[in-house]
């Protein structure tokens, strides 16, 4: 496959949003794959990063968010288990429905071939039009957790 549109980014901690790129598809295509990758050291938390500081703010975001109390190990399991960068992906051409993968990933293709499409998409025979990704990010848990996004076709 011929590669379409490319782009990199970058998204920092905290950051929940949605991040749209829209291309414009110059020929009819009847194959596509919609690449996006993000960091995936960033997806989770290691043991070094269960600092003091850390576990003290998670501590406090439950009592603060939730109104319970958590003992420092519990803070820590949640840190080292519970936390986690989650960015999914959306596609639409011509402003229509074609899919959405929410696969706990950093790494993920959305495949059309004709009568087939990965889980979570819709199989279609000709790809023209206007193709909009959306990057749904529902966390970041790290600072500089960089993206990719890829669409080829043929």
């Amino acid at each position: 496959m011929n590669e379409l549109y490319h782009v990199e980014g970058i998204v920092n901690r905290g950051f929940v949003g949605q991040i749209t790129y829209m291309v414009c598809l110059e020929k009819p295509c009847t194959k596509l794959d919609i690449h996006f990758t993000f960091d995936r050291r960033k997806r989770k938390y290691s043991r070094s990063e269960a600092t003091p500081e850390r576990i003290a703010e998670t501590i406090e975001v439950v009592r603060r968010d939730y109104g319970e109390e958590i003992t420092e190990e519990r803070a820590k399991e949640i840190i080292l288990n519970d936390m986690k960068t989650e960015i999914h992906t959306l596609a639409t051409l011509n402003d229509e429905f074609i899919g959405c993968i929410h696969k706990q990933l950093s790494d993920r293709h959305m495949l059309y071939d004709g009568d087939h499409a990965s889980d979570g998409c819709i199989p279609c025979e000709i790809f023209e039009g206007v193709l909009k990704v959306t990057v749904l990010v529902f966390n970041v848990i790290k600072d500089n957790t960089r993206y990719k996004l890829t669409v080829s076709g043929e």
